[in-house]
């Protein structure tokens, strides 16, 4: 359904559009919002003559609690004509109707039909016709039946009559296709729409609107599903002559008022020898006291009593194993994640270098490739563990060792000299592992706390939990705050000549935020009964 205008904007001065509501043949709704805060229904108003236009204007002080509120016609910059109406906060009749696919229960029709006839009978009372009464068209808030769209009705002239077509097919009374618009063709949808709340079907249906429009002329509505006391009304509301339907709604309205519904027949009432004998339907009875009352029913005419039958349980569904996933899935799973990774390293970086506001990139592009190496370590450490692995220890390790060589790779990245191969003429004093490779001092010291400090994070933490398939939820604030903790615990290991310890701490928690992201995720059965229960409840 594409509408006109978009939300937001400002089409009429002093109203904001928030949503589009429905669509017409008179025009499209929004609901809208005033600058003074005030919710309402705003209609546009498509293809209406200057005569239309008057009529509308004798509904604008019309208030009835029946009827929905108009309060002002308008017109906007581009000379297209607006209808301000008070916004309903409820459900439709006919969205009730099709829960209710066999009808409403009595009472309920009746109440709604004495509302229905009341906002009818008000607009006939001041000289208009609503000429689209349709379940579609009527309201209910809190209870309230209200009657919609009655500012496009139409003041009833003399002749009564006009060439432009208006309504809908199911509700058009036979006379519309000749162009007379009475009061009574209000009357015969009223009828109509009585039909539908009893039985939940309307009197006419076709293929099409001309077969539908042919039977309003000419077939006689089938009332066998109609509860025996409303039949006549319905037939007389339903006569294709004007003159022999009721000469008023508030006349149908108290046909339809003294009809007693159904109730329980009291014990005793009419009875034989096997019982009381049910009423039927639509039919009331009441005790006659010229009767007499009913002997008891002697032992050996009684039925043996039967036995209550005990209902079979049925058994509850086994739930079946979820296989594991082959060894394919895991190979794609890792790879996508492991793709996915630098995408999601690069995001987070774009708050921190806002507000950090760096003077050179190259640091950002360290903290990237970190980041990428950390997230794509703990991805290849964890494998298929479980959020409660038992071998918990073997995976520290793995991660450990991950962890040294990302230490090795963020020294490279700072510009420090790797070690080389030993020669004659260096000094013992910058020689080391048994004279093998050489190495000044100060930068073997800088080396070994890189690697002291990345390793001992990632043997510190149980980051497999973060891209366990099983953890308790998709992304998670704890692990963030494990890193945070970690990388803050460590930092007397951190090589402080080497920069700030940003360097090391912003890496580790982007990587953490970036394998929780990646890494696939199956809800537990117990998660998702809550979800089920929450939305079942809203």
């Amino acid at each position: 359904m594409k509408f006109k205008y978009r939300s937001g904007q400002q089409p009429l001065d002093g109203f904001t559009l928030k949503r589009g509501v429905g669509q017409g043949g008179f025009g499209e709704v929004y609901f809208a919002v005033s600058d003074g805060g005030k919710e309402v229904a705003l209609k546009l108003l498509l293809g209406h003559s200057e005569v239309e236009l008057r009529g509308i204007a004798n509904c604008l002080n019309m208030k009835h609690p029946n009827l929905v509120h108009v309060y002002d016609l308008r017109e906007d910059s581009e000379g297209q004509q607006w209808l301000v109406m008070e916004y309903v906060l409820g459900e439709t009749m006919s969205a009730v109707l099709n829960r209710h696919p066999s009808g409403l229960p009595l009472s309920l029709t009746k109440e709604w039909f004495a509302a229905l006839a009341r906002a009818v009978g008000h607009l006939h009372d001041r000289g208009v016709v609503h000429r689209d009464l349709k379940p579609a068209n009527i309201f209910v808030e809190a209870g309230t039946l209200k009657v919609g769209d009655y500012g496009l009705c139409k003041t009833i002239s003399t002749s009564q009559r006009q060439t432009r077509t208006v309504g809908t097919v199911h509700y058009m009374a036979p006379e519309v296709s000749t162009g007379n618009y009475s009061q009574k063709i209000d009357q015969y949808a009223c009828g109509v729409i009585l039909h539908e709340m009893l039985t939940g079907k309307i009197p006419f249906d076709g293929e099409s609107d001309g077969e539908i429009l042919m039977k309003h002329l000419t077939a006689t509505p089938d009332l066998t599903g109609v509860p025996e006391p409303f039949r006549p009304i319905i037939a007389k509301a339903l006569d294709k002559n004007p003159n022999k339907r009721y000469a008023s709604m508030a006349e149908m309205a108290q046909a339809v008022e003294p009809i007693q519904l159904p109730q329980a027949v009291p014990i005793g009432v009419r009875s034989s020898a096997i019982g009381p004998v049910a009423a039927p339907p639509g039919l009331i009875l009441t005790p006659d006291p010229e009767l007499p009352k009913t002997q008891p029913i002697p032992e050996r005419l009684k039925a043996p009593p039967i036995p209550a039958k005990v209902p079979e349980k049925t058994p509850l569904p086994v739930a079946r194993p979820v296989p594991p996933p082959t060894i394919r899935d895991r190979l794609t799973g890792l790879l996508g994640g492991m793709l996915a990774a630098p995408i999601i390293a690069a995001l987070g970086l774009v708050p921190y270098g806002l507000l950090s506001n760096p003077s050179d990139w190259t640091g950002l592009m360290k903290l990237f490739l970190v980041s990428t190496a950390l997230a794509w370590a703990v991805l290849l450490g964890s494998g298929q563990a479980t959020f409660r692995s038992t071998d918990g220890w073997s995976r520290r390790l793995r991660l450990g060792i991950l962890g040294l060589g990302i230490g090795a790779f963020a020294f490279w990245l700072d510009g420090w000299t790797m070690p080389r191969a030993a020669s004659s003429s260096v000094s013992n004093a910058e020689s080391f592992f048994f004279g093998t490779i050489t190495m000044p001092s100060d930068v073997f010291s800088t080396g070994v706390r890189y690697l002291l400090y990345f390793g001992g994070v990632m043997a510190a933490g149980r980051w497999w939990r973060a891209a366990a398939r099983d953890r308790k939820e998709r992304f998670s604030l704890f692990p963030l705050l494990a890193a945070g903790f970690w990388s803050g615990a460590l930092l007397f290991l951190w090589p402080w000549e080497a920069g700030s310890p940003a360097a090391g701490i912003v890496p580790i928690v982007l990587a953490i935020v970036a394998v929780q992201a990646v890494s696939p995720w199956t809800p537990s059965a117990k998660v998702q009964s809550a979800k089920k229960l929450r939305l079942g409840r809203a």
